[in-house]
């Protein structure tokens, strides 16, 4: 028995517990353990000599632990045995009866007797080591029902005035009174008395014990101090692993939620032992969002699928449908999704948050009938303005321009202030040509939205008129991206303005005086199909292309054959120097073109699209619209950068690097090593 460090001194006291007679004032009279005058206590062995006959260990090391705490310089005999001898003061009935009852826990009779036998000897007295021991049960009851109803300043006052009751012997009052310094905003008490605990106090599971409330109540650094009181020799060592570990798991579940806090490779590699040697979903779940969060999608699919194995139910399938999609596992990750979402709200957003990127991946794609069949109803149930706005997309970019109006009608009607469904709306009604409908948007949105409003100026914001992008300008656009919007950049194509000049070079031919005619000309109503073609043509080279377009009109209005073909192709080309991309569409198949105009007309439309969704920061269109555009003509360098910036700008940051690298290779170094730069930098503060 560790009984000298299983006691505390009244100096020790003093020290360790001073705070609380600063809290409820200096507590009661003299100390229980005056001396008398000659020196040498009076100590009453009575309650030791009884539980010693009874043969009752812990209470006799109680009351030895009690004994030295009043009175430091007494020493226990050191064979118990000499307590029950003939020597010892003869034992009094009555008192023997108390000590029964005391020891039942029958503190209310014990009082009762005591009372009754005064009344019929007032001369006698209750030994006074039985008296103590009442007081301290008393006052230990007191001071536990405080602390169950939690009145700590109560606890404290109990304490102050009961010093006897903070011994090792009293393990439970000393974690109470812990537990009330820090529910009054004393948390460096509680240490101390945590501190003390560790100290003094041997048995190992009241050790460990303690620091595992350590665990609930202090800071982690503090508990972390705590651990220094560890014993590794003795007969009684203590193993205090589980407290390392416990605090390992909570540094790295704080940076499992936390991308830029790192924890350490000693607690990365705690919690991976925790992972193996337990069955508990709890580390490995951890351990999987440390993972998914730090840029380790692949690590952490592995150990989602684990804990999946292990029970760990929601927590763990919608880390798993995550790391799905995060490794471009989509189709993957909707269908495992769908099994889920009705398990917890954090399942539902999951899969609509798949589906949605599934709707939008680059290029569009084809989905059999019964994904969207199952999709539908989900967006529907749970009214998902961002859902009805992917299936919205997904219906327009495969050209199923009603669906898509319904779809972007419906995002709206569930989040009205949701501008990229107007915008989606307004695109379809224009593809649709219903300009009742186009206008209605236009009139609601005009005042809200620039791009919105632009669609019936038919200006862009960014447009400077007559420039146009060669690839130097490209090269210089890209490189402002990280830093810029594209705001300031002009957005016509280089191909459909050569086009239009070389038409116009053929029409001065014919015309001669036609740029003087046109100038003059106000209105194409009225002249037959050739002349209205000839204004068209003319109007164009004069770079009044909204004008060209009523002549265009009136040539496909009155035209056939090969005079339509012209118009409707000039009418395209007159869009398209306005940059509006899906008028230019329309009037494209207003007549039949030829094969190499078609391709030549499609191909730069959809620059056009993708410069301005690329300018106005809807990646995933401008990447839809580059797709459609290659599958027709060969990328250049300049539509190539702007790809790979999209993919950047996604975080899809191997797909961007593929790109720069490719065009790297083609000689636009400088370009794309700007890209190059970039990604290493992304990819790098991931890592870290």
């Amino acid at each position: 028995m560790r009984l000298a460090r299983s006691a505390i001194t009244i100096a020790v006291l003093a020290l360790g517990f001073a705070a609380i007679a600063q809290q409820v004032g200096s507590g009661s009279g003299q100390s229980p353990s005056a001396t008398p005058p000659n020196g040498r206590p009076q100590v009453d062995e009575s309650a030791l000599r009884y539980f010693a006959s009874q043969g009752d260990t812990r209470r006799v090391n109680a009351e030895i632990a009690r004994l030295r705490a009043l009175y430091p310089n007494w020493t226990p005999p050191s064979d118990l045995s000499q307590l029950t001898s003939g020597s010892a003061v003869q034992a009094d009935p009555i008192v023997e009866r108390l000590w029964n009852l005391y020891k039942e826990d029958r503190i209310a009779e014990v009082r009762a007797a005591i009372v009754e036998r005064q009344a019929s000897d007032p001369n006698w007295k209750p030994p006074e080591e039985l008296v103590t021991a009442l007081e301290n049960t008393e006052a230990r009851r007191r001071l536990i029902n405080a602390s169950d109803s939690g009145q700590w300043r109560t606890v404290l006052s109990v304490a102050t005035e009961n010093p006897n009751l903070l011994t090792c012997v009293n393990v439970d009052v000393l974690w109470r009174v812990a537990e009330a310094f820090v529910r009054t905003d004393q948390q460096n008490r509680t240490r101390d008395v945590y501190t003390y605990l560790l100290t003094n106090c041997g048995n190992p599971g009241e050790r460990l014990a303690t620091l595992q409330k350590a665990l609930t109540l202090l800071p982690e650094n503090q508990v972390a101090d705590l651990l220094q009181f560890e014993r590794k020799t003795g007969n009684e060592p203590d193993d205090f692993d589980s407290i390392r570990e416990e605090l390992a798991r909570r540094r790295v579940e704080r940076a499992s939620n936390d991308g830029t806090t790192t924890a350490s490779a000693e607690d990365l590699a705690m919690v991976e032992r925790l992972v193996r040697n337990s069955n508990e979903p709890g580390p490995v779940l951890n351990l999987a969002w440390y993972n998914y969060h730090h840029g380790n999608p692949a690590r952490a699919l592995e150990l989602f699928k684990t804990a999946l194995d292990r029970n760990g139910g929601n927590k763990a399938a919608e880390g798993y449908a995550m790391s799905l999609r995060a490794l471009e596992r989509i189709g993957e990750a909707e269908t495992f999704a769908y099994d889920w979402r009705d398990r917890a709200p954090e399942n539902m957003k999951v899969y609509l948050d798949v589906a949605t990127a599934l709707l939008s991946q680059d290029p569009p794609p084809r989905l059999e009938a019964r994904v969207v069949s199952r999709i539908v109803p989900v967006v529907t149930s749970q009214r998902s303005p961002d859902g009805a706005q992917a299936l919205g997309w997904y219906s327009y970019n495969t050209s199923q321009f009603r669906t898509a109006r319904e779809w972007f009608r419906q995002g709206l009607s569930w989040k009205p202030d949701d501008e990229p469904s107007a915008y989606g709306l307004a695109l379809s009604a224009q593809r649709l040509n219903d300009r009742a409908g186009f206008n209605a948007i236009i009139a609601q949105w005009r005042n809200r939205s620039e791009r919105i409003a632009d669609l019936a100026d038919g200006i862009t914001r960014a447009r400077v008129s007559g420039q146009r992008i060669t690839p130097a300008l490209t090269g210089r656009l890209v490189e402002s991206v990280p830093q810029a919007s594209m705001r300031s950049v002009p957005i016509e194509a280089e191909t459909p303005r050569m086009v239009v000049e070389r038409r116009t070079a053929t029409v001065e031919t014919r015309t001669g005086n036609g740029r003087r005619n046109c100038i003059m000309t106000r209105s194409a109503e009225g002249l037959a199909p050739d002349a209205a073609l000839t204004l068209g043509w003319c109007l164009m080279e004069a770079d009044r292309p909204l004008e060209a377009v009523s002549a265009f009109d009136q040539a496909i209005r009155r035209g056939s054959g090969r005079t339509r073909e012209e118009a409707a192709y000039g009418k395209s080309l007159a869009y398209l120097r306005k940059n509006l991309t899906s008028e230019a569409a329309v009037a494209a198949a207003e007549a039949p073109q030829t094969g190499p105009r078609r391709i030549e007309l499609s191909a730069t439309i959809l620059a056009q699209r993708a410069l301005a969704a690329y300018r106005d920061g809807r990646y995933v269109e401008t990447l839809l619209a580059l797709s459609e555009r290659a599958r027709i003509v060969p990328e250049q360098n300049d539509l190539m950068l702007i790809r790979g910036w999209s993919y950047y700008k996604l975080g899809r940051y191997r797909d961007a690097e593929k790109v720069f690298r490719a065009v790297h290779r083609t000689g636009y170094s400088d370009e794309a090593s700007v890209g190059l730069n970039a990604v290493l930098e992304a990819t790098s503060s991931i890592r870290q």
